[in-house]
């Protein structure tokens, strides 16, 4: 160690105080302020190149950083941060870079890059990062950092609440229709029985029904409180092979006091031997939303749920012959909150319909001529042989 310290004190007579003093080391990177940005943004895109994010979205982000730094350096600032700094780029660019997909340690990575960058155009025009040079640039890139990832890591506490949120508002939606036909199930058994028969039964029906208002109100807070989370997909599809003619049918059978409630008769046209790849309980779930959305729309009248495979896709509809989609909601059926004012709901059961769907990676359409009934279209891809 001794003799590695005598030669460093060897070597420092051949740099000169203006190599390193801070006037002089400022008024360089002053001019370099190009060279240093260029620098940053060839080892920057090394760096993010897997993520293919295009060439601006790399490199627009940490120039005033770089301008910031540079005044300050000319300044002779003593490791103060300005305003502009403290309120602008770095939290920005915490923010952003949540949404090009970077993790915090790719974030931090960015920022290092930068000290790299600096000292490098230094050196190679015969300059040296140390003393207060090296105290300025790294206090304001460990501050750039510190607000970057804060504001990073704010944002991505901030989309996972949203997401929880949406979430259980989702599932308190799908929860309204198994509790209407329970209900109704309910009602179905009182009526089958003779006086003598309830006489026996107590106060079981009233409690039941008591019970399931209980759990029908609760659904109602829950929606009145989480209904309007930011849209993102809630849904991570588990799949597997099953015949869609059963699920559907056991779906139908289920919901049967439901549709003879409003006079409906449900038509399952699906082939007993059709396959789909997919998750069972989330498609389930399409089904169930679009029936219940048949339902207020086919009073008295006909649903039918068919299905077919070609072009790599299996392709399922749901249709009606009831009033139909008001022509001004049809282009945006399937926006979140959407409602017809004529109709009672939230407007989240086709908005579930559109993210399940989209979370396998198909697509989702509805046809209508106001009067003439409606007709709603999803896919489910075929997955590909090997």
């Amino acid at each position: 160690m001794l003799r590695y310290l005598l030669k460093m004190c060897d070597l420092c007579p051949m740099i000169s105080s203006e190599q390193y003093a801070l006037a002089d080391v400022a008024a360089l990177l002053g001019r370099s302020k190009e060279e240093i940005l260029t620098e940053w943004r060839t080892r920057a895109s090394v760096l993010l190149r897997d993520l293919h994010l295009d060439k601006p979205t790399i490199t627009d982000h940490l120039p005033d950083v770089v301008s910031e730094i540079i005044r300050d350096l000319v300044l002779g600032r003593d490791g103060a941060l300005s305003a502009e700094q403290i309120l602008g780029s770095p939290p920005a660019h915490g923010v952003q870079r949540f949404y090009d997909g970077l993790d915090l340690g790719e974030v931090v990575a960015e920022y290092n890059l930068l000290r790299i960058a600096f000292t490098t155009v230094a050196e190679r025009h015969d300059h040296y990062v140390v003393g207060d040079t090296a105290r300025i640039i790294n206090h304001r890139i460990d501050e750039a950092v510190r607000m970057a990832v804060k504001a990073f890591a704010a944002q991505e506490a901030l989309i996972r609440k949203e997401k929880e949120d949406e979430h259980l508002a989702f599932i308190a939606h799908d929860l309204r229709t198994p509790l209407n036909a329970a209900s109704l199930v309910v009602d179905e058994l009182r009526l089958s029985l003779d006086e003598k028969s309830l006489g026996e039964t107590g106060n079981l029906f009233e409690i039941l029904h008591r019970n399931i208002r209980r759990v029908e109100d609760l659904v109602k807070r829950v929606l009145e409180i989480n209904a309007r989370a930011a849209v993102g997909s809630s849904f991570t599809p588990e799949r597997r092979t099953f015949e869609l003619w059963p699920l559907v049918q056991r779906l139908i059978l289920d919901l049967r006091s439901v549709a003879s409630k409003h006079d409906i008769t449900v038509i399952n046209e699906i082939p007993h031997d059709l396959l789909v790849f997919a998750d069972a309980g989330l498609i389930s779930q399409v089904f169930q939303n679009l029936l219940g959305n048949a339902f207020k729309y086919a009073s008295s009248g006909q649903v039918v749920v068919s299905a077919g495979d070609g072009n790599g896709d299996v392709t399922c509809l749901v249709r009606d012959n009831g009033a139909g989609i008001p022509l001004e909601m049809l282009s945006n059926v399937f926006d979140k909150l959407t409602t017809d004012p004529d109709k009672e709901g939230t407007g989240l059961g086709l908005a579930i319909v559109k993210q399940i769907v989209e979370a396998h990676g198909g697509t989702v359409s509805a046809e209508s001529t106001h009067g003439s009934g409606a007709t709603f279209t999803f896919t489910i891809p075929t997955p590909k042989k090997s």
